[in-house]
């Protein structure tokens, strides 16, 4: 009777041990950072716009970066730049998890970008200028060649626990 190859109890004792196949779950890792905002710079930007067939318009934009460090480092990072600029209606995209701005660059610091809409940009424009912007909590996800979602941001007096 001839040997069965795939029957266990006949395999050599010098076999190695198959690994299992483990599935990659979808879900994205997520992090969560606080970060002590040590600087700011503004701009604004006055451009006039005009497409083939249209009104002609000007259009002002501006544009908020905070600079600071985290709490905890990502990857060995601890600077932090938060660029944030205004967008009249801001769309969340089919990119998953949904989102409210991006992660720009993970090297040599972590970096981020946000549009607002117009109130919560001006809420915040005020709250950086006036001096009373010290801290930011942000959620996103693990970079991923140098990339990521940021799913929300807050900005405070205080630091969040």
């Amino acid at each position: 009777m001839k040997k069965n190859p795939l029957d266990p109890h006949d395999a050599p004792t010098n076999a190695r041990p198959t690994l299992k196949n483990r599935r990659k779950s979808n879900e994205p890792e997520m992090l969560s950072r606080n970060v002590e905002i040590t600087g700011l710079s503004t701009t604004v930007r006055l451009n006039a716009v005009h497409h083939k067939g249209a009104e002609h318009y000007v259009e002002s934009q501006p544009w908020l970066e905070l600079r600071g460090r985290a709490t905890e480092p990502v990857n060995g990072v601890t600077d932090v730049k938060i660029s944030m600029w205004l967008r009249e209606t801001p769309k969340v995209g089919t990119a998953r998890p949904a989102s409210v701005g991006a992660v720009l660059g993970a090297k040599p610091e972590l970096s981020f970008g946000l549009s607002w809409l117009p109130d919560a940009f001006d809420r915040v424009w005020v709250l950086a200028l006036s001096g009373h912007l010290k801290f930011a909590h942000v959620y996103f996800t693990k970079p991923h060649y140098n990339s990521g979602l940021v799913v929300s941001a807050s900005f405070a007096n205080e630091l969040e626990e």
